[in-house]
């Protein structure tokens, strides 16, 4: 198989998402500006091994089972949830909110991990969830320590997309040297109306960013006042967490960020 085709195989893969579950077969190859002829071999060929299903009633495809199997691979050997399931329900408890760790996966963030709060009302997303990175506290303080160059293209990536969240190119780019240079960032009804979240970054051991840790919550509880009273609990734990990342082999799909940021 040529690289070539593992690189069609592999958009094929990541055309499939939270937003986009399933796709009909000329969709998908109009999509991605394919052949459909080859788009029908390789989903003919992932379908054989278990990867994508096609649903009998739509005729559309869909991931398999054989990514969950994949997944319990990855956690087993991250033993991710074990080793920051404590320190987040320490978090959790001594805020009241859930608590949410971000990492960056490209050009985007991803939820993977959520310790949720206790209370009835609370935030509640699903892991795997993606966003933008200009978009949200959780989000901003990664884009916040990424190099110039990178900020840039999300940036412009958002203003094509007409996000509300970004007035002008240069006043975003002073928002995220203000949000470095402090350390932190609130944010309320951004990602989520009427959600606000507390978050400060995740560093590996070379001090490159990794993601982010965030106190989420519902605005009228999670205040900016609220929130300035909770971000001691959450420095506590930076440390901790920082230093359990890197040791952490971390399979993110953010190689070309990283060559850049080493």
């Amino acid at each position: 198989m040529s690289s070539k085709t593992v690189s069609k195989a592999l958009s094929i893969l990541d055309a499939f998402t939270a937003e986009t579950p399933s796709w009909g077969l000329r969709d998908l190859a109009r999509y991605l500006d394919m052949s459909h002829t080859i788009v029908h071999r390789i989903l003919s060929t992932f379908e054989e091994k278990g990867y994508v299903v096609q649903n009998t009633e739509t005729n559309k495809y869909e991931l398999g089972i054989k990514f969950m199997e994949l997944g319990n691979v990855v956690e087993e050997n991250l033993k991710i949830s074990e080793m920051m399931q404590p320190i987040m329900k320490r978090i959790a408890l001594g805020t009241g909110e859930s608590v949410v760790l971000t990492i960056i996966d490209n050009e985007e963030g991803l939820y993977l991990k959520i310790v949720e709060s206790e209370k009835s009302v609370r935030f509640s997303e699903s892991v795997g969830k993606r966003s933008p990175l200009y978009i949200g506290a959780s989000h901003k303080v990664i884009l916040a320590h990424l190099p110039p160059d990178i900020q840039s293209k999300i940036i412009d990536h958002g203003i094509e997309n007409k996000a509300r969240q970004i007035n002008t190119k240069e006043s975003f780019q002073v928002l995220l040297e203000f949000i470095k240079k402090q350390g932190w960032f609130y944010t309320s009804s951004e990602t989520f109306e009427e959600v606000a979240a507390v978050s400060i970054p995740l560093f590996d051991k070379k001090n490159n960013i990794l993601g982010s840790l965030s106190v989420a919550g519902p605005d009228y509880r999670l205040t900016d006042e609220q929130a300035k009273k909770i971000l001691p609990i959450l420095k506590e734990y930076q440390e901790n967490m920082n230093f359990i990342l890197s040791k952490v082999f971390f399979p993110s799909r953010r190689n070309y960020l990283m060559n850049k940021l080493s």
